[in-house]
C-alpha cells in the first residue's frame, strides 16, 4: 500500500581537531562566564534598587533589566551555537 524507501545511511561525522575542541572550549568557558556575571549584575542591581528610595531607584531598575536581557540573550545564543549552530557537533 505505501512504499517506503530505506532511510539513507548518514556518514560517521570527521573526528574534531585539538584546535576545534580547544576552541568549542574556550567559547564555553566564555558563554558561562558572561551569563554569571549578567545575572550576578541583574540581581545586585535589582537590590540596589529596591533598597534605594523610589525616586532614585529608576536608572537601577533600567540598568538591573538591561544586564537581565543581555544575559538572556547571550545564553540564547549561547545554547543556538551549542546545539544548532554551524559547529554543533551532529
Amino acid at each position: 500500500m505505501f512504499e517506503t524507501e530505506p532511510a539513507p545511511e548518514e556518514k560517521p561525522a570527521k573526528p574534531l581537531t585539538q584546535k576545534q575542541m580547544a576552541a568549542r572550549l574556550k567559547a564555553k568557558k566564555i558563554n558561562t562566564v558572561a551569563v554569571i556575571v549578567c545575572a550576578m549584575l541583574c540581581v545586585v542591581l535589582g537590590v540596589v534598587s529596591a533598597v534605594l528610595p523610589s525616586n532614585s531607584a529608576t536608572p537601577w531598575m533600567f540598568a538591573s533589566y538591561a544586564a537581565g536581557y543581555v544575559g538572556v540573550m547571550w545564553a540564547l545564543a549561547g545554547l543556538w551555537a551549542h546545539y544548532m549552530g554551524p559547529n554543533a557537533p551532529k
